[in-house]
């Protein structure tokens, strides 16, 4: 049985969020102001998923954090870890990035400091075990978009639910399920326009592995506003308030691909405008069975009745 199975399938968060909501293709007709909103709710989103990756993965090789076995490499691309003060009263780890690497695909480049404190639980694999993790200067500058780019500052914390046992892995069968909640209060995020807005998470992974190989992600806001799920909210680039319900959680997998996710449909509304963007329609932007989605649907509606489209996009 491979161990990293398990953080093989979570550094694929990214693809199950950006291939559902990027925005903006040379034919598409949407709206510059809600196109540019809903890049910012992908770019925030994807990236602190991305990070959590880069976190959990990081973590599993480090022994104050719970690491029982032989010592791996760790290793971030663009980073230098410091692990020494991991076996402090508060385990912490502090990954520094180099501000030049360009990593990934679509590539960009990262800067700044990230402190990682496990301040509940006596390893991370626990069940419950919950970090604290602060972000300074945390700059992730996008190649592929003119280089903007989205600086954070401030706390988020990540609890792991149900923690992750290998040996009960190993005797199911290769079968797992696991859920991660993220939560954020008045995050600071910059954009390149030098608009600095609060912004607030709350979200709740489940990752499910079935037979070793099969692995299908499930990603759900986690806050409760009314009758409304409640993923993201605070204020847009253009100063105006925001908040982000899911209206049906993205759902993707190795079976379908992880950049074609199946479902997922979420609305924003700004003190301007709404936009909405579903997951996984075909050409006519009708809901797709299986894994016959075309791509996604954007729709957007300005309050004062002078905007209102929608338009496919294909998956990339």
């Amino acid at each position: 049985m491979n161990k990293n199975i398990f953080f093989m399938a979570i550094a694929l968060t990214v693809a199950i969020v950006s291939s559902c909501s990027k925005l903006g293709t040379p034919n598409s007709k949407a709206d510059p102001n809600s196109q540019q909103h809903n890049q910012d709710l992908n770019n925030t989103r994807s990236e602190s998923d991305n990070l959590n990756t880069d976190i959990i993965n990081v973590l599993k090789d480090v022994r104050g954090f719970g690491k029982t076995d032989e010592t791996d490499v760790i290793s971030i691309c663009g980073a230098t870890i410091d692990t020494s003060q991991q076996y402090a009263s508060t385990p912490t780890v502090v990954i520094n990035f180099d501000g030049t690497t360009v990593c990934g695909d679509p590539g960009r480049k990262r800067a700044g400091q990230v402190k990682i404190e496990l301040i509940e639980g006596n390893k991370w694999t626990d069940a419950g075990a919950k970090l604290r993790i602060t972000h300074t200067n945390y700059k992730v500058t996008f190649i592929n978009l003119n280089s903007h780019y989205v600086t954070f500052n401030g706390v988020k914390y990540l609890t792991n639910l149900d923690g992750i046992d290998y040996i009960a892995l190993y005797l199911s069968g290769g079968n797992l399920t696991a859920r991660f909640r993220e939560r954020s209060q008045n995050m600071n995020v910059t954009f390149e326009n030098g608009q600095t807005d609060s912004w607030n998470f709350a979200r709740l992974s489940t990752w499910q592995i079935t037979n070793y190989t099969t692995i299908t992600a499930t990603v759900n806001g986690d806050s409760i506003s009314g009758n409304k799920t409640i993923d993201s909210w605070g204020t847009t680039r253009f100063g105006t308030a925001f908040t982000t319900e899911v209206i049906t959680p993205w759902k993707s997998g190795t079976a379908c691909g992880w950049w074609k996710p199946t479902q997922g449909k979420y609305t924003s509304t700004t003190d301007d405008f709404t936009i909405t963007a579903t997951c996984g329609v075909d050409r006519n932007g009708n809901q797709a069975s299986g894994c016959g989605g075309y791509g996604y649907k954007i729709e957007w509606d300005y309050k004062n009745g002078t905007a209102k489209g929608d338009a496919v996009i294909q998956y990339f």
